[in-house]
């Protein structure tokens, strides 16, 4: 394999938990995650395993307890607690009542952040990543914030849900707060590290795609990042979780992990894209939601993998956040979000009172594994189990009674999961997970919080982890993820990346306005179909789309590639005339620009179309005037310069509903390309080389089922065993990443020996005139395979000193060794002569 060495920083992952050697992935980054009081001592050994030192915590929510009581400044900052309409504070994640919340980034809260943050300079790190600045839409109520509009509006606060303005207004100003923290933290946190010798400090910001963030309804900077001088990129928080969430096509909505993936990771890529700014692309093996079983996590991460390599400028990636709860972790043997929610919770409290007995009767600890000593822990939290088993027959009771009256009303709110569960008559383990926020908020008004807090917890403990019927990751998959991380490290190939089967030149525009439109009175689609409607035909039927950043359209060369644009003001608006300005002289050079929609409530709020002497209606009338076609044209075709504007006042949205409107997106995509002479060849996939590997995607719900044969010999990395494919058929709903080995190196001589593929790093390769070595380095109590490809049968093969046996395959002249993982390194030598 290419050596890569660790500096170039190709792969990461991020732990809050102490090394570990069975979740040493060998990576090139160790990602320290939390400033706890173990925190200098996890750097330490991390360090000593080989790792360069980044650090994450997060921006918006954390354990920052200390700062919201009045500990760090002797004053109480509850009033920087987001808070939904009625004063209902914003708390991260499953168990609620901790003060955990969501912030509202006063200036205080910055500078306490910044005072804990020098404790990254100080341990050695080479950067910080502030993770997930998120301002949820519904949280614009509480105190702090309407001090904060009142600076920055020089106006009174005014409920956000009174009109599409206030809404909009709220947004920006959300946006703008988290932008202002970012800004403050970094430029503190570089002036410190060059006060303390560090000159190259470096700063990123983990953050969901634009499509996710407006999708789950919250507020974060997106494009807003490159102002900030001292950011030196983002990770793209892409995973099962977020792009799992429904879309609607054809007038179905379900789950399509691929297609939205995609379309999230190109709307990350398209922040950054021709900039000196860093993006490494995130997928998990499983995701936060610990109620799937392992084959549907291995599926869903499939998805997402192919879908950042099929970014065209993917080089860099996050291989996993969690390492512990992925390969040390046990997770359910089936999907539990459709079972039948009552059984479920009485097999639960049937459980809980054997084990509240057993506890009773006295436990011994010594023969329970740590992580059951952990569930024990948990599952009694220091309480009476006879009180715990009560509590949690109180909260089954109010939950159901609270669902029958309030359930419907409550799905618009989640606690940060995609809402996946089953529309039935009958109650679904996923309608507790997808309700459960509206339960809380009542809660929250209880007069008595100790009682409150009990109900609480035994719904989160509950929610966390229904069952006992549960499996560690199997060893097929550990294996295969292994294999994946390491061929991560080696998908950067300039000039050597091409769509073999895939449609370029086709971009969609999106800009942050995306997020500033999803709260009441009138929130755009809740299912992003305004963009989806036009997405979604598109990389289904084998457009190799580009997402383009609404707010970097005037910068030199960004549009330089597309030569169609898909535009829609239906669940976005422009936020500044310069974007018409640069889409105007874009057009004019020979290009395409398909109009759609006429836009929505939104069109009349407070911005730069109707303010300052401005007197447009809607935003897309500055645009057709400056086109030269007036305000308001019909529909149809226009010349404008050496182009074309495209008018269709079709509704996105309503393409999407419509079992017919991804048709008419393809048909009108078709004569815009046609008016530009770019070649139509659409199909059900899209196939991308990067140098010797060739990632693939087979789509459903396309034109036809048709089946696409790859010519050639490959090894197919998402397979454990290694296999080698002859011609593999790339038919709809999989996904491929395959290695070529007609470009392994001295291929057509049939003379160099060369490792292919292997579940862990490879270190100090030599090949030589009669043998082949080199070590592994890989995850402990895992199992390793390795393809190597030599010029004759292997007479011999040791790994670790020992001798092992070898699967060779004559018509590829490769081999398949399998040998226990060790994250210190196994020494391999495979000989094919005396």
């Amino acid at each position: 394999m290419r050596k890569h060495d660790r500096s170039e920083e190709h792969t990461t992952f991020q732990e809050a938990s102490p090394y570990f050697p069975e979740t040493d992935s060998r990576a090139d980054v160790a990602i320290v995650y939390g400033l706890n009081p173990t925190f200098e001592e996890r750097v330490a050994r991390w360090r000593e395993a080989g790792y360069r030192i980044h650090v994450m915590t997060g921006v918006a929510w954390g354990s920052y307890q200390d700062y919201v009581r009045g500990e760090w400044d002797g004053k109480q900052h509850y009033d920087d607690a987001q808070a939904a309409a009625g004063g209902f504070k914003l708390e991260h994640g499953l168990s609620q009542g901790h003060d955990c919340f969501y912030m509202m980034p006063s200036k205080t809260y910055a500078r306490y952040l910044s005072e804990g943050l020098h404790r990254v300079v100080d341990a050695g790190a080479l950067a910080i990543h502030l993770e997930e600045p998120e301002f949820w839409v519904r949280g614009g109520y509480g105190e702090g914030f309407q001090r904060e509009w009142a600076e920055f509006y020089g106006e009174p606060w005014k409920d956000p849900a009174s009109s599409p303005d206030a809404q909009y207004r709220a947004s920006k100003l959300k946006q703008y707060l988290y932008t202002r923290t970012l800004d403050f933290l970094f430029h503190d946190l570089k002036t410190y590290a060059a006060e303390k010798g560090v000159a190259d400090f470096k700063c990123y910001v983990p953050t969901h795609s634009l499509v996710n963030y407006a999708h789950w309804r919250i507020v974060s900077p997106e494009s807003q990042l490159l102002t900030i001088p001292d950011c030196d990129g983002m990770i793209a928080q892409v995973w099962t979780g977020t792009s799992r969430t429904p879309t609607v096509y054809g007038g179905v909505p379900r789950q399509r992990t691929f297609e939205a993936g995609y379309c999230e990771y190109a709307a990350c890529a398209a922040i950054v894209r021709g900039t000196d700014k860093r993006v490494w692309m995130l997928a998990d093996p499983i995701e936060d939601n610990p109620t799937y079983c392992w084959e549907d996590y291995r599926v869903n991460w499939e998805c997402t993998v192919t879908g950042s390599l099929l970014v065209a400028g993917s080089v860099d990636f996050e291989i996993m956040p969690w390492p512990r709860r992925v390969f040390m972790g046990s997770y359910p043997t089936h999907n539990l979000m459709a079972d039948p929610l009552l059984p479920m919770m009485d097999d639960y409290l049937t459980r809980l009172k054997a084990a509240a007995e057993a506890e009773k009767q006295g436990v011994d600890d010594s023969q329970q594994s740590e992580e059951s000593q952990m569930r024990r822990r948990y599952r009694w939290m220091g309480r009476d189990p006879e009180e715990v088993c009560a509590d949690t027959q109180r909260a089954f009771d109010l939950f159901l009674s609270f669902y029958a009256e309030k359930g419907q009303e409550s799905r618009r709110e989640t606690l940060g999961f995609a809402n996946l569960a089953t529309e039935s008559a009958e109650l679904r383990f996923g309608d507790i997970r997808a309700t459960a926020n509206g339960l809380y908020r009542e809660l929250a008004t209880w007069e008595d919080q100790a009682d409150a807090q009990r109900i609480r917890d035994a719904l989160a403990r509950f929610m966390h982890r229904p069952t006992d019927d549960l499996a560690t990751i199997p060893e097929s998959y550990s294996t295969e993820l292994q294999v994946v991380f390491n061929a991560l490290r080696d998908m950067d190939w300039p000039g050597e990346v091409t769509y073999l089967h895939g449609m370029a030149g086709i971009g969609l525009g999106i800009a942050d306005s995306l997020m500033f439109q999803r709260g009441d009175p009138e929130p755009s689609d809740p299912d992003m179909s305004s963009l989806y409607g036009l997405a979604m035909p598109l990389v289904k039927h084998g457009v190799a789309l580009d997402m383009v950043q609404l707010e970097r359209a005037g910068d030199p060369g960004y549009l330089d590639n597309v030569r169609v644009l898909l535009l829609t003001y239906e669940g976005q608006k422009p936020l500044s005339s310069a974007v018409h300005d640069a889409l105007a002289a874009w057009v004019h050079k020979g290009n395409v620009l398909m109009l759609y929609g006429t836009g929505d409530a939104y069109n009349t709020v407070r911005e730069w179309w109707n303010q300052d002497g401005a007197t447009y209606e809607r935003p897309q009338d500055h645009l057709t005037e400056l086109l030269g076609v007036g305000r308001d044209p019909a529909a149809g075709s226009y010349t404008v310069g050496a182009g074309t504007l495209m008018v269709i006042p079709a509704s996105p949205a309503a393409l999407a509903h419509d079992v017919a409107g991804p048709a008419q997106v393809l048909e009108r995509v078709e004569d815009a390309c046609k008016t530009v002479g770019l070649p139509w060849a659409t199909g059900n996939h899209l196939v991308l080389r990067r140098g010797p590997y060739v990632v693939a995607a087979g789509m459903d719900e396309s034109t036809s089922d048709d089946t696409l044969a790859l010519t050639g010999s490959y090894v197919n990395l998402y397979d454990p065993a290694l296999p080698v494919v002859v011609d593999p058929l790339i038919v709809p709903d999989t996904r491929w990443l395959l290695y070529d080995l007609a470009r392994c190196p001295g291929q057509a001589q049939q003379t160099w020996a060369w490792v292919i593929a292997a579940a862990g790093r490879v270190e100090d390769e030599v090949a030589g005139a009669t043998a082949l070595t080199f070590t592994v380095e890989g995850m402990a109590k895992t199992m390793c395979a390795v393809r190597v490809r030599v010029p004759l049968a292997p007479v011999s093969v040791q790994a670790g000193g020992v001798e092992i046996p070898v699967i060779w395959d004559g018509a590829s002249r490769t081999a398949l060794l399998r040998f226990p993982n060790d994250p210190a390194g196994v020494k391999v030598r495979v000989s094919w002569g005396v």
